[in-house]
Parts: C-alpha cells; structure tokens; sequence
C-alpha cells in the first residue's frame, strides 16, 4: 500500500462511527493502567477510556518488580520503556542455587537480549505500531534495535509512572468507585445503518464511596451503550464473579510465601542479579530492585516460604530467624535493612471465559499463577497487548467484533493453560526442591549454553511464545 493510499484509508477510518464509543476498565493496577496508556496513545484516534478504582490510591504493597521479555514491547508502544530504565535498572544475570553452600546448578548471561530486532518475534505485530523498527515517541522515526532483557521497576513505581501518564494523556480516572455489578444493555439492537453494536453495549454498578469512612454516598451505573467493559480489578475481581460468580477453577497451594524489600549486601558474595535457591524448606529468591548507592548496598526483593495460616505478626516475628538461617553470611538484624514484608497465599486458577459480550477480563482477574518466575504479571501485560490489538481492530473498522474478541478469549486462555499454568508450576515444584536437580531439562539446557550468549539469546526468546499476535486476524 502506497502513503497516499494509507493517508486515504486514514481519512476514511476518521470519517465513519466506530463501533463503540469508550472503553470502561475497572482498577487501577497495572494491567488497568497500561491498557489505558495503550488506548491512549492509538492513532489517529485515540480511544476513549476511564478507569474506575475501589481505592483512594494506587496500591503500595511489595509485589512485582521484574518483567521478563514478552512484557518489553507493550512497555515500548505504550511509550514508558525509556522511562522505566532510567528509574528503575535492566537485569542481565540469573542462577540457581543449592542451599548452605549456595553452589551455582544453572543459570544465565541474558546480554545477548540487548540488541534485539523486533521485526519476525513471535506474537510481535508487525507494520505501523512502532515495534518493527524500534521506533519510539510521538514522533516515531528513530530505529533502533531493543534492550529485551528482563526490566526491574518495583510495581507501585511503575504504577506511579504509568499513572502520571494516563493523567497528562487525558485518560479519565474515577477514584473510589467500587464495583459491585456488570452487565449488557440492547444486546440485540442495532444502529441505524443496520449494523450491530449501535445500541449495545455494557455497564458496572459501582458504589461511591467517601474519603473519611469509606460510607457509600451513592450508588449507580456507569456505561451503557456503546460501552466495552474491561475487567482489570485483581484475584477478587468483581467483574468476574458478577459473570461467573465463584466458579474460578485451579487450587490453591499449600505454602505460604513472605515477600520483603531488604537493605542487604548479597554482592560481596558474588551473586547475580536474580537468585533462586532451591530447597524444599527454605527456598527463597533474592534479586536485585534498586542499586547500590554510597548510603545503602543494593535493594533486594527476598521472597521466601513458610508455613502457612499464620498471621502478619507471627510471620514478622519469625522473619529474623528466617534470615539468618537461609541467607548467605547467616546475617542478624543489625547488618540488613528490612523495609516492607507481606504475605502471600499462592494460587493456579482460570476463568471459564475471558469474554462475555461486551465484557473482557484480564491479567489476575482472569488467570492466577504462582510468582516463581514473573509468569503472572508477564501473562497480564500480554493479555493487555492482545486486547488493545483486538479493541483497535474494531474501533479502526479492521476486524470484526465477535470473531475477534472470541478469538482473544480463545487463545489468551489457550496460552494460560500450555504455557503459563505448565511452566510456573514447574518453576515452583523447581524451587522448593520437588524436582531432582541433575535430571532437570531446563537447568541443563542452562548448562549446556553455558559462556555461548547466541544460545542463551535463543533460549530466553523462546519465551517470546506466551505472546499471539492477534492484528493477523484484521481485513488486509
């Protein structure tokens, strides 16, 4: 297609209604926000959206902090990747241990990923979004290949990031609206052209809530027609269970995990930037969030098992002891910093859709996995990659609406189940000393590449494969 025959199709795709008017994504966590920055940044139109969030504020709590490579090309079209590298820092070095001597069993150089051609990744859309060419900004026309290395910017950093974001965007962001419903209005209708979806649309009940108590003062709906719901509301999202109640389908694993940001010196014994030690006991991972500064060592997530049913202040209290007798240096309190400790139930779950109609789930309110290897924050921003592709391919008039949000329904799930939910139960069975250490495929196929970045390089892009390109399904 020629420029002038691009400009003209532009032109035309101005000119005609869209199929719906705004998109309705309920919390404001980070699949909600980077969705909305997604949205926000579509040209040449952007995409109407609002965030309605139960809380006052963005949530605080230590949780993620790393995201592996399929998250880096949502981050470089959502145009915040620049911004996250130079709050936060790139990680290139993760090992596997054994416990007391901390004897290296596998593990990786991930600096092959720093120069990487977008162009031809799985699941990577090609043409016209900035990502083939390693273009970057408004402005776009600077190519250049792209650091894919895991990036590390602790979560309620990069909330505060994106948020700034949404707001000098334009996005809407409505606080304390809790929502408590969902549902679809004029299903059936039609506009007046005779196609579907001028009328239809969906909704939430939400209840306002004050900023003193938290006492609901009113109680309504927002949306209606011409809306898409996106539920983007966490575990307990309500927007799941107001379309499937409790059914949510997987276990709930019997272990504990206690995740910590902590002051504490791990380089002067020669550790990379991520560490899994693997033990059926006290298996924890120590990886680096923040750098060294002349004040402080390097921050650290710790993040390590124990038993469970226990309450925060029991755990707090056993948290000195926990320390010193797993991590190297079998440190006291006076020589770390202990900043945040929270605790966590783990969870293998999935909806039975993650559509209905006009209404969408994503990320943790449509599929919970364990944190041993970052596969559910990195499941999440890939879902909201795909369904930002899906929602343009409707508002840009390229892709049909029925077929292709049952398509994104379809094989988001499809990647839960063959990839997601396989890998981050094996990374777990992995780390807590469940599987035999000298008969492990992965550890040894770490081994074998070894000192050959090339290998390494091949190995870490194979997780490219959770990505789907759904922008192969629009009318070419």
């Amino acid at each position: 297609m020629t420029d002038q025959q691009q400009q003209q199709q532009q032109q035309q795709q101005q000119q005609q209604p869209h199929p719906f008017k705004r998109v309705l994504i309920t919390g404001a966590g980070p699949s909600g926000l980077l969705l909305a920055l997604l949205l926000s940044k579509h040209r040449p139109n952007p995409i109407p959206v609002t965030i309605l969030e139960a809380s006052h504020e963005l949530d605080s709590q230590p949780r993620a902090a790393h995201y592996g490579t399929p998250c880096i090309p949502e981050f470089i079209r959502a145009g915040i990747v620049e911004k996250i590298r130079e709050r936060g820092l790139v990680l290139s070095t993760m090992t596997w241990r054994k416990p007391g001597s901390f004897e290296e069993v596998g593990g990786f150089d991930a600096r092959g990923l720093r120069d990487v051609i977008l162009e031809g990744l799985e699941g990577v859309p090609v043409g016209g979004w900035g990502l083939g060419t390693g273009t970057e900004g408004e402005e776009g026309a600077k190519e250049k290949k792209q650091d894919m290395r895991t990036h590390c910017l602790v979560l309620q950093d990069l909330l505060k990031l994106m948020l700034e974001e949404c707001v000098e965007r334009g996005v809407e962001v409505l606080w304390r609206h809790k929502v408590v419903g969902v549902g679809h209005t004029g299903e059936d209708s039609k506009g007046e052209d005779g196609k579907e979806g001028g009328k239809k649309g969906a909704w939430v009940e939400v209840e306002v809530t004050t900023g003193e108590d938290g006492e609901v003062k009113e109680r309504k709906k927002v949306g209606g027609e011409g809306c898409i719901v996106v539920g983007a509301d966490g575990a307990n999202s309500a927007v799941r269970k107001g379309l499937f109640g409790d059914e949510f389908p997987g276990f709930t694993w019997d272990r504990t995990i206690i995740a910590t940001n902590t002051y504490y010196d791990f380089d002067k014994f020669g550790w990379s930037d991520a560490n899994f030690i693997i033990d059926p006991e006290n298996f924890f991972m120590a990886a680096r969030i923040a750098p060294s500064t002349p004040s402080h060592p390097a921050l650290y997530r710790v993040t390590y098992a124990e038993v469970p049913n226990l309450t925060r202040a029991q755990y707090l209290s056993r948290q000195p002891f926990k320390f010193q007798s797993m991590l190297p240096g079998s440190p006291t309190p006076d020589q770390y910093q202990l900043l945040t400790l929270s605790p966590y139930r783990m969870h293998q779950r999935c909806a039975p859709s993650f559509r209905v109609g006009r209404v969408l789930l994503v990320a943790d309110a449509a599929h919970l996995c364990n944190p041993w290897g970052g596969l559910g924050i990195t499941g999440g921003f890939v879902d909201v990659g795909g369904l930002y592709d899906c929602l343009v391919g409707i508002w840009d008039g390229k892709a049909d609406e029925e077929e292709i949000l049952e398509l994104y329904s379809e094989k988001r799930m499809e990647k839960w189940k063959t990839i997601i939910n396989p890998l981050s139960q094996e990374n777990f069975r992995r780390v807590s000393g469940q599987v035999e250490v000298e008969g492990d495929e992965f550890l040894g196929v770490l081994r074998k590449v070894k000192g050959d970045e090339e290998g390494a390089k091949e190995v870490l892009l194979g997780m490219m494969g959770v990505r789907y390109d759904f922008t192969q399904h629009y009318r070419r």
